[in-house]
């Protein structure tokens, strides 16, 4: 079984014009998100054994905040420029190639290219993917590279409170 944590990073400043995409930082909201989902997700009792994180920074530091949250060391995120302007076969190719002596990993990323991957990775429509929200999906399957199009299972859903 492997496990999948596709999380979309925390609100970010779009105001900022004079900020390139990439380096727009979280703002006040995304702050409070994040460190919302951070104490759901230790509540739960969520461990990882990898975490993926876009380079842009609003996603990095959503991923260094859950990352201290769930007790992952911050320096053993891996970033990944595939994750930033991507698409499904760049994702798939991301997910594909997560060594198999990992059973649980963690991605954190954007939309619309998340909303896109969720939906061809499980068979029920999905409508949004909020800021800071994260869809848990299992794969009945002992290696990444099985993993395919509708054959993930949603486990569960959460939506970062505002």
């Amino acid at each position: 079984m492997k496990r999948l944590y596709l999380i979309r990073h925390a609100k970010s400043s779009k105001d900022l014009v004079s900020i390139k995409d990439r380096d727009r930082p979280l703002n006040e909201r995304g702050e409070t998100e994040v460190r919302y989902m951070g104490k759901r997700l230790k509540m739960r009792g969520i461990t990882v054994e990898a975490i993926y994180s876009s380079p842009a920074k609003r996603a990095l530091d959503t991923a260094k905040a859950i990352a201290k949250k769930i007790g992952y060391p911050k320096k053993s995120i891996k970033i990944k420029e595939a994750l930033y302007y991507s698409n499904i076969p760049k994702l798939m190719r991301i997910i594909k190639r997560i060594d198999d002596k990992i059973d649980s990993a963690m991605i954190f990323g954007h939309n619309p290219e998340f909303l896109n991957l969720i939906n061809y990775l499980v068979t029920r429509k999905i409508a949004e993917f909020p800021t800071c929200s994260i869809f848990f999906i299992c794969f009945n399957v002992n290696s990444w590279a099985k993993i395919a199009k509708k054959k993930g299972k949603i486990i569960f859903f959460e939506r970062a409170k505002r």
